[in-house]
This record gives C-alpha cells, sequence and structure tokens, in this order.
C-alpha cells in the first residue's frame, strides 16, 4: 500500500447546541461511560467530575469513595472537547475539570474555571519542586491548582513490526505507509513537526515557522492511516495491527502489553511533548470546598501511589516516589532530571491560527 486513506474520528461539538441538547448528550454520554457496576458511596456531597478517561475508572472513583468522596465522572477526548462543553453550558453542570496545564490560562481568561484557597492545600509540600508554583496554575497573583500527574507524549510502536525505533523520522517512513498514526490535535501535531525541524520553541512559533511545519505535515499525510482522537481509538488500532506506530499516551503500553504484543515506548532524540494535569475548580460549581479538598486528596502520597500502580501514570508527589517500589519508579520513567528532555506545553498565543492551519492540513 502506497498511500493509506486519512481517517479522522469526530466528536460532537456543542457549537450552537441548545442547552436542552447538550443535556441529552452530556447524560447519554455519562450513561455510556458508566456501564458496569461503580461504588455507590452515601457519604459526601456528590461531585461532578469532567475528565479524560483514566481518570474516572473505577479504581479511581473507589480510591475517592474511602476517602469520603462521592464522585461522578464525565468524558472527553480532547481538551478542545472540554473547553467547547464547558462554554456550551457545562459550566453549571461540572464541579471540576482536569485540563492539561497550558490549557489552564485559557480557560480561567474565559471564566471557565476559578481560582482556590492556597492555604489549604496541605500536599503541596510533599510534591517534587518542578510543580509547585509554575506559570500555568499560579499566575495574576491566583492559584488555579497543581498538577498531580505528568508525563510525555511520545511514540509507540509494535516492535515486532518496525523493530527498534528512536526517531520522528519513523513517523515519516514510507515502509510504515499506511499503518501510520497521529494524534487530532494541533497542541502535539504541529509539535511534532516543529521538534522534527530542530526548531527550538515549538509553542512559540512565528508564522514562517508555522507554514514550514504545515509542509512537513502535509508531506507526511499520505503516510497516515488515522489522525485519531481518543486513547481507544489508538489502542484498537495498535491491537489490530491497523497501525504500528504512533505518537501516543504511555496509558496505551500496558493493556497492549497484556495482550501479548510487544509495544515499545520511546521519547524520540528529538524531544517529546511533556504535560502535566491537576483538579481545576469549574466556576459554576458550589462545591468549593469540597473539591479543594479533593484536589488535595489527589496531591497526597496515597493517591500517587494508587495512581501509579493502577494507571502507569507519574506521580507529581516526591513523597509518594520515596514510598514506592523503585522498579515501579523506573518504569514509570520518574525522573526528574529527565525533564530536559521534554518540551513542556505552553499556552499558545495564537491558538486560532495553529487549530487552522491543522485543518488546513487534515483538508489538503
Amino acid at each position: 500500500m502506497t498511500q493509506a486513506q486519512n481517517r479522522t474520528f469526530n466528536v460532537l461539538a456543542p457549537t450552537g447546541m441548545t442547552r436542552r441538547s447538550l443535556m441529552q448528550l452530556l447524560a447519554a454520554s455519562a450513561a455510556a461511560s458508566t456501564v458496569g457496576a461503580r461504588p455507590v458511596f452515601a457519604a459526601g456531597e456528590e461531585l461532578n467530575l469532567f475528565t479524560w478517561t483514566t481518570w474516572g475508572d473505577d479504581d479511581f472513583i473507589a480510591f475517592a469513595g474511602e476517602n469520603g468522596h462521592n464522585i461522578r465522572p464525565s468524558f472527553y477526548s480532547t481538551s478542545d472537547e472540554m473547553v467547547a462543553k464547558l462554554r456550551g453550558g457545562g459550566d453549571q453542570l461540572y464541579d471540576m475539570v482536569v485540563p492539561i496545564q497550558s490549557f489552564v490560562p485559557l480557560m480561567a481568561e474565559l471564566g471557565l474555571i476559578k481560582p482556590m484557597d492556597k492555604s489549604r492545600f496541605t500536599n503541596l509540600n510533599g510534591l517534587f519542586p518542578e510543580f509547585v508554583g509554575t506559570p500555568e496554575w499560579e499566575f495574576d497573583e491566583k492559584f488555579y491548582g497543581a498538577p498531580f500527574v505528568w508525563g510525555a507524549n511520545a511514540i509507540a510502536y509494535n516492535r515486532e513490526e518496525t523493530g527498534e525505533i528512536d526517531s520522528l523520522d519513523a513517523l515519516w517512513d514510507p515502509k510504515f505507509a499506511g499503518r501510520i498514526g497521529i494524534r487530532d490535535e494541533p497542541e502535539d501535531s504541529l509539535a511534532i513537526g516543529a521538534l522534527k525541524l530542530g526548531i527550538e520553541n515549538p509553542y512559540q512559533m512565528d508564522e514562517a515557522e508555522l507554514q514550514e511545519v504545515k509542509k512537513l505535515m502535509i508531506a507526511q499525510k499520505p503516510l497516515v492511516r488515522a489522525y485519531w482522537k481518543s486513547i481507544a481509538d489508538v489502542q484498537t488500532m495498535l491491537a489490530s495491527g491497523e497501525i504500528v506506530i504512533s505518537w501516543a499516551f504511555l496509558a496505551i503500553v500496558k493493556p497492549l502489553r497484556d495482550l501479548g504484543i510487544d509495544v515499545g515506548w520511546v521519547w524520540p532524540k528529538e524531544g517529546a511533548i511533556g504535560w502535566n494535569e491537576g483538579i481545576a475548580l469549574v466556576a459554576g460549581s458550589r462545591n468549593e470546598d469540597a473539591v479543594t479538598e479533593y484536589a488535595n486528596l489527589t496531591l497526597s502520597a496515597d493517591y500517587g501511589k494508587m495512581m501509579g500502580q493502577v494507571s502507569r501514570y507519574a506521580t507529581s508527589s516526591k513523597t509518594a516516589v520515596e514510598q514506592m517500589d523503585p522498579t515501579l519508579v523506573s518504569d514509570l520513567g520518574i525522573d526528574p532530571a529527565k525533564m530536559s528532555a521534554l518540551v513542556f506545553k505552553q499556552a499558545l498565543p495564537n491558538r486560532a491560527r495553529w487549530m487552522e492551519i491543522w485543518n488546513e492540513i487534515k483538508a489538503a
């Protein structure tokens, strides 16, 4: 196969959606995402959590319940979907949300989240110093939270099909034509192109640099099988063999290995994309005290240890790491010294332009 049929996974967009339609959509989404038994807790106010699927899994809901928090999760697949649904009325439906750090300033500017009382975050002193007082979470003398998790988006590959991989060049390799996956989000995908071109600061690109990246990504397009949106999409395609290499999340690796697939995971030599996430208080919530308590809980050593064991994500809690099995710590890549190899996502000064260029790439 010399040219792939591109496939984009679309989500429902709430632009122009009525409040009634939005309520129906969210109700259907919540029902679909809670199939199967979930723990039910009598104590504590019910907190509506809008989040990525991982942080609403049964283990996390059970842990919250054991610590006095009754959590009802609803899910999104991309940061843009999160913002769109909050702007479409979700800011009155949810109590808390889990944004990636680069979206926190935007959400504050749009009035979708509000600051919290930093003095009540007693677990801050147990975090790695790299995650305390970061400018994406604390600005204008206001505290919007702190990350409980961090990591890198990088390359996942089927080692049996590809051999060892160490470079972004593999995502442009014609021998993998029609079997390459790329994330359908400009914050990742345009940054990948920038890293391949050696652009020093991908998140501060000028128009000329953006145009160079655009050319590179259009040249890649005939090789791409799918621009994926959700973890389920990319995990399923790697499991089925539809793709053999993809820009991806660490969370897909263990489930695929559990299926007997020899999945490799590498931060390419050109660099990987760093991120962190935490609990933010939704502007319309009436449960500020409970959200603050839960946000503080996510920064605790116990939460960090649980998260590492069940999700294979890296905790921001230094105290948790000191109490974890060293083998697990190594498997999770928890080493602040490695952060120099990451380009952490930043709030984009021209986000609309990035989105426009990404749409032009997909339409080319």
